[in-house]
């Protein structure tokens, strides 16, 4: 196995695997095909002057035909989105988190995740922004039944 592979090493060395010459014995010039035309390599993109910052790393800027576009920072540099237009005001926002069962004491909620539905229970002093708002999504769908 050695002797094989120590062959076929140096046969190309020796010129046994090249191509045969022609008969008058100068060799010609492989025929240079055309080379592809070189991509423009883009610009470093970077965020615009004017942008609006919406959270670390992450920017909003329109461009000069009214287009709304998201900038985000991540590992390879600076990455250029558009933006799905939808806006960030409470109306627009559905929550993951709802309400399972609402008692005096104590909610209880419950959120979707890959990994199958998490639950836990607070007291109605302790609840975040987004529980009080699961909260008044569940208050009111029970109020239209």
């Amino acid at each position: 196995m050695k002797h094989l592979a120590l062959i076929l090493f140096l046969l190309p060395a020796l010129g046994l695997g090249a191509a045969p010459q022609s008969a008058s014995g100068s060799k010609q010039a492989p025929s240079a095909a055309p080379k592809p035309a070189a991509k423009a390599k883009p610009d470093n993109l970077s965020v615009p002057p004017g942008a609006e910052k919406l959270g670390e790393g992450l920017w909003r800027a329109k461009d000069r035909d009214g287009k709304v576009w998201l900038y985000k920072r991540t590992p390879f540099g600076i990455v250029r989105y558009e933006d799905g237009g939808a806006e960030d005001g409470p109306e627009s926002r559905t929550t993951e988190i709802r309400v399972v069962k609402a008692g005096a004491n104590e909610i209880v909620f419950e959120r979707r995740t890959p990994f199958g539905a998490r639950t836990w229970t607070r007291s109605p002093a302790d609840l975040d922004g987004a529980e009080k708002r699961a909260l008044e999504q569940w208050q009111k769908s029970a109020a239209k039944q």
